[in-house]
């Protein structure tokens, strides 16, 4: 068994590198960060609690009226049509669009509504047990990447510049409380720390050799557990802590990104062959693909509209799925590596990771332009099934991205 001493210590062992670190004491607002490929550790806050819970609270307060009043409104042909957040889903679904639905309602309400709740509970002092406290640490780990209200946002100010080709667009209260909203949701999770939360359920060393900082921990007969970032030793399955299955490697995480890659890919072919909106004007109807509204923006010399949606809507999916096969490459075939390759290939990863979600804007366009143009024979935009298929891609990709192991760039190293 550790020592006392050694017991209090704190160690971090790198979920992108495998480099054990002890962890120094952090003082307020500041993060501790691995030596080897500067990956962010831990991030102290004195009051993490407190200023998590203010900023959860506040931030749910701001999604309820944003959901009670007018978003936007927009004036075509004598007809105003106003628009709520939540008759999108309605309309959405009255249409038959259930999957269009499904995504802005899991991704732009559900999913952050759900983080919020969990900090707001975990933070507080509710009488929970440390069995459901570990219960929702582990559903806030699994979809807390899913959030996409900010991603939202940038779709619907995207949507304002082709909307002004139908009628005069307005904003309304419920514009700027969804503003609030955005800004109070990412300000508390950036204030969150799963660690320390983590830490008052269980301890997070469940090894009794003595840990070696500046080791990597395949070499001390250590593995990391991915869901709670418990030290474990190399040959235990299950995580006392968080009671999830793993191993010492995620080999077999390479062939699933692989086949997910190849998913995308065929997917990314019809997605761009259909089109995605559908506008019926004076009876007559015509489908436009992503690409035609990238070549209709620039025609009508909105510039940066259309490199936007040019930017997220086909450069990145294919970066993305260029980026991942380069990676798992890199990890399959690459046997001499140098520290500086690894570091580009660690730092490819964290930007395939952070850019990958935005590719969504283009969705939220087509949900935004099709539930506020409706004028029945004169002028109404639809959804078209170019844009299932290009959510598909999107998701896949995301999988994908989280499928891959990164400790697998550096272990050849």
């Amino acid at each position: 068994m550790t020592s006392n001493t050694e017991s209090k210590v704190q160690y971090a062992l790198c979920f992108h590198c495998d480099l054990l670190s002890e962890l120094p004491d952090i003082t307020n607002h500041h993060k501790a960060i691995c030596p080897r490929c500067h990956t962010r550790l831990a991030r102290a806050s004195l009051h993490m609690k407190r200023d998590t819970l203010i900023y959860s609270i506040c931030a749910l307060i701001m999604l309820i009226l944003a959901c009670s009043f007018i978003f936007i409104h927009i004036r075509v042909v004598g007809n105003t049509n106003n628009l709520n957040l939540l008759e999108i889903s309605t309309l959405l679904l009255e249409d038959h669009y259930i999957s269009l639905m499904f995504l802005f309602v899991l991704f732009v309400l559900s999913l952050p509504i759900l983080s919020l709740s969990i900090q707001i509970i975990v933070c507080s002092n509710l009488p929970l047990s440390k069995f459901r406290k570990r219960d929702l640490m582990i559903l806030y780990d699994k979809l807390s990447h899913w959030s996409m209200p900010e991603i939202f946002m940038a779709g619907v100010l995207v949507s304002f510049v082709k909307l002004t080709n139908y009628g005069d667009i307005g904003i309304d209260q419920a514009f700027w409380a969804f503003c609030l909203f955005i800004i109070f949701q990412l300000k508390s999770t950036l204030e969150f720390s799963s660690r320390k939360i983590w830490n008052e359920i269980a301890t997070f060393n469940f090894v009794n050799s003595k840990l070696l900082p500046g080791k990597i921990g395949i070499k001390q007969n250590i593995r990391l557990c991915l869901c709670c970032h418990a030290i474990l030793p190399a040959l235990q399955r299950h995580c006392p802590r968080c009671k999830q299955k793993g191993k010492l490697r995620e080999n077999d995480k390479i062939q699933w990104t692989m086949a997910l890659l190849i998913t995308s890919l065929i997917l990314y072919i019809p997605a761009n062959l259909y089109g995605i909106m559908n506008t019926i004007f004076l009876g007559s109807a015509s489908s436009s693909t992503i690409i035609d509204g990238v070549i209709y923006m620039w025609q009508e010399g909105d510039y940066p509209v259309a490199l936007v949606i040019f930017t997220a809507s086909i450069i990145i999916p294919v970066l993305k799925i260029l980026a991942l096969s380069w990676l798992c490459c890199f990890v399959l075939f690459k046997h001499q590596k140098k520290q500086r390759d690894c570091i580009k290939m660690s730092r490819l990863y964290k930007m395939v990771e952070f850019i990958g979600r935005w590719s969504m804007i283009d969705i939220f366009v087509v949900a935004v332009i099709s539930t506020l143009i409706r004028n029945g024979e004169l002028i109404s935009v639809y959804p078209d099934i170019g844009v299932i298929y290009f959510a598909a891609v999107v998701i896949i990709t995301m999988i994908a991205s989280h499928q891959y192991d990164p400790r697998l760039i550096w272990d050849k190293h």
